[in-house]
Parts: structure tokens; sequence; C-alpha cells
């Protein structure tokens, strides 16, 4: 541990704040193997002082076990140590001792600390995967907006569409939206096959919340989830589309494959799994912690560390533009009340691929696994892969998903898609996705 010791001494001026809000003052102490320090830092400045003052003033305390240190350090590090919070969330020999509402508060600067001790003593990690190539001068998006009722309630929900021939209808991750899909939206290639239309579900993204949103707590549920995805079905005339859906769009697609498989010619479902409890945290909506910053730190260690810095960026730059309470509120649907659903569902009533990324830990590969297994689907590992797979890096998924993508498209058509009136009330829009 004797380079560690040396790095300890060059991180006050390796490590830069830069970016963060106003850091407030707080004492941070870090325990990592034999080695600790301790991290002062108010609005002004930062510094890092030697462990011969007592770690026991601090406000909290970051341990991390020697045995952990060299994973983290390792190229490529394994699920769970890729980053600070990944080590917290993983609860894979790192812990939080003290007070934890300011280490949730300070968790963008522990990541920044471990990242730079990283640096320090073993150089730059992983080599990243090449960025996506440029989408042209003029994006072939094209967007509006879809006025409906899902369970008695008026919705205004937001919608993009890209391409002609068979439609494929995008469900993006809790707390972001639509935005994820835009690689698939504007490859040039793929939409000359494809009609692909990604929403934002209500209170995310441009889709808009109640007109009391301030005064009530967003919880979402399975049954509301499923009535929004047929209602957009409905609304926009889409006959047997491929339903793509990620995290918690991955959740709900493996119930789509379920309940409604009738409806979809296949269901493709990202980092789908049967729910985890441990995403559900106080912290991703609490008055004393920027849930804005916060959740780039939560989601962070989820991202693969060798997938492209602009992808990887943008993914989380959707996150920090996350309403008050929506993330938790959508982590509600895949902690809380899904997992109910799980032990009701039986095989897939359509082809079903449910596919996981290498570095997924809130679904990870044994999960997916699992709600394979018990529908009926297909397994497709993607190793070194992250949750985020078709917005960190596009590159590497689209040589998974294009393949899985043809052999759907290659069955026959499968029952053409009804809606009542009276369950969805749409209203009158052009079709978007009739299949060739």
């Amino acid at each position: 541990m004797g380079g560690l010791a040396k790095a300890i001494e060059g991180l006050s001026e390796a490590l830069s704040l830069a970016g963060l809000p106003a850091t407030g003052s707080c004492s941070i102490g870090f325990e990592v193997g034999e080695d600790a320090f301790r991290l002062s830092i108010s609005d002004e400045s930062h510094e890092v002082q030697t462990a011969s003052e007592q770690l026991s003033e601090v406000d909290f305390v970051f341990t991390l076990s020697g045995s952990s240190w060299a994973k983290y350090c390792s190229d490529p590090p394994p699920r769970g140590y890729t980053t600070a919070q990944a080590m917290c969330a993983t609860h894979n020999g790192a812990s939080v001792r003290g007070n934890r509402t300011a280490w949730a508060t300070y968790a963008l600067v522990v990541d920044r600390v471990m990242a730079a001790l990283k640096d320090l003593v073993c150089g730059h990690g992983p080599v990243k995967n090449p960025d996506p190539p440029p989408a042209g001068i003029r994006s072939p998006i094209t967007g509006g907006y879809l006025n409906t009722e899902i369970r008695g309630v008026g919705q205004r929900i937001y919608y993009e569409v890209s391409g002609k021939g068979q439609p494929v209808l995008c469900l993006h991750t809790a707390g972001a939206d639509s935005r994820q899909f835009r690689y698939l939206l504007e490859d040039h290639e793929l939409i000359t096959q494809y009609r692909f239309v990604a929403f934002d579900m209500p209170w995310h993204g441009r889709s808009d919340p109640p007109d009391d949103w301030a005064d009530r707590d967003y919880r979402l549920d399975t049954e509301t989830y499923s009535q929004t995805i047929l209602a957009v079905m409905g609304g926009l005339a889409l006959q047997n589309p491929i339903l793509v859906g990620c995290s918690m769009g991955g959740a709900i697609a493996l119930y789509m494959a379920a309940m409604h498989g009738e409806l979809f010619k296949g269901v493709c479902a990202l980092e789908g799994g049967l729910g985890n409890p441990g995403r559900f945290v106080p912290w991703t909506n609490h008055l004393e912690v920027d849930h804005s910053h916060f959740l780039t730190s939560w989601v962070g260690g989820l991202i693969s560390p060798t997938s492209p810095w602009g992808p990887r960026s943008q993914t989380l730059w959707g996150y920090a533009q996350s309403g008050p309470g929506v993330y938790q509120g959508d982590t509600y649907f895949y902690s809380n009340d899904f997992p109910k659903y799980a032990d009701l569902m039986e095989k897939s009533n359509c082809p079903l691929w449910v596919f996981s990324g290498e570095y997924d830990y809130s679904a990870t590969t044994e999960m997916s696994r699992e709600a394979a297994k018990k529908l009926g689907g297909r397994l497709l590992v993607m190793p070194g892969a992250g949750h985020f797979p078709m917005s960190e890096d596009p590159v590497s998924f689209r040589s998974y998903f294009v393949p899985v993508l043809e052999e759907i498209s290659a069955r026959p058509p499968a029952a053409t898609f009804e809606v009542s009136d009276d369950d969805l009330a749409p209203v009158e829009q052009p079709p978007l996705g009739k299949s060739n």
C-alpha cells in the first residue's frame, strides 16, 4: 500500500471539484486498506490531512478494504467496483460510517476522491470504446404530442419518430426520457427498415406532470405503466410493434410480453429483471440532498468503464435533469410494486429476448437469467456492457441488438392491435407504423 500513501500526499493538488455546486463545509474521513486520511472542504478550498488526526471528528467515513481497493484498481474492474458509489450500492467491502445523509450530499465528492487516487496510483483506466458516428447536420427525428387518457386521467405525452417499416416502440429507464434512444432513431441504415417510436412517460422529459405536481408524491405502478404503453400504441396506431425497454422499461417489457404478448411482434427487455428492492433509497428525493447531483453518482456506477465519454456524459446529463421525486417514484415501481406481479406472470406470448450487460448490478445477469427462464425468453449477455447499453455505448450495443431485431422482424406478423375507446380514449392521430 506504499503507492497509495504517496498518492494521498499528492491528492490535494490532483483533486478537482470543478462543476460541483457550492460545497459548504464538510470533513470526510477515508479508510482505504491500512491507510487513512481526512478531506476538509469549504466553498473556497479543500485540504487533505493524514491520519494523525482522529477520524472520529469527521461528518462521515468512507471505508474500503484492501481487497476491494485492489479490485477497484484492476483493469478493467469487476461489476460493482467501477466507482465509489458502485461499491457503496453493492456493499462489496465498502461502507459508510457516520452521517449517511451527509454522505449522500457529498457522494460526488467521494467519487472524485477515489477516482483521483486511482489515477495517481494506477494511471488512467480502461480504454474507452469509440464514439458513435455523427448524425449529420439535420437529425431525421420528428416529435409531437399525444393527448390521451390513462386510467381516467388526461395525459399530454411527448413522442419522437424516425424511419419507416416495422414499428419499434422504445421505453426509457427510470428518471430519464426518450433521448436515450436517439442513436437508434438517428441510425440512417436502420431507419430504412424500421420506424422507431420513443416517448417520454408522464412526469418525464417533455411530457407534462399533473398541474398539482408540487403537492403530490409521484409513484408509478405496474397497472398505470402498462396502460400508458397501450394508450400510446392505440393513440399512434402502432400495429404489432417490437417492444424495446431498458431497466424499468425492461421490467415492464417482461410484463407486457407475459400479459399482452399477442400484441407484439417481439419484445426486447434490456437489463430486464423481476425487481430489485435495493434501488429505492431516500436520498433520491431528500430536502438535504441535491437529487440532480446524487443521481449522477447513484447511476454512474452502473455504466461500463469502457463506455465512450460522450454518450456516458449525455446519459448522466439526462439524470441530472430529472424532476424532483421522479426517479424515486419510478424505483417505487421497480422495487416495491412490480415484484408483486412476478409470481403471476407466465410464459411470454411472443418472442422474448432479455439483454444483460456485464456491469449491471441493478438488474444483474443472474436476475435477467431468472426472468428469461421464467417467461420462456432467450438471454443475451453483453460482455463489457453497462446498464444503459443503447445510450452509453450505442456502437457496441448495435452489434448485439441488430441481429435480434432482424430475427424478430423475419417472423410472421402477430395479431392486429385493437383498442377500446372506453379503455384508452385515444385522440385522432396519423398512423405511424403499420408493418410492411
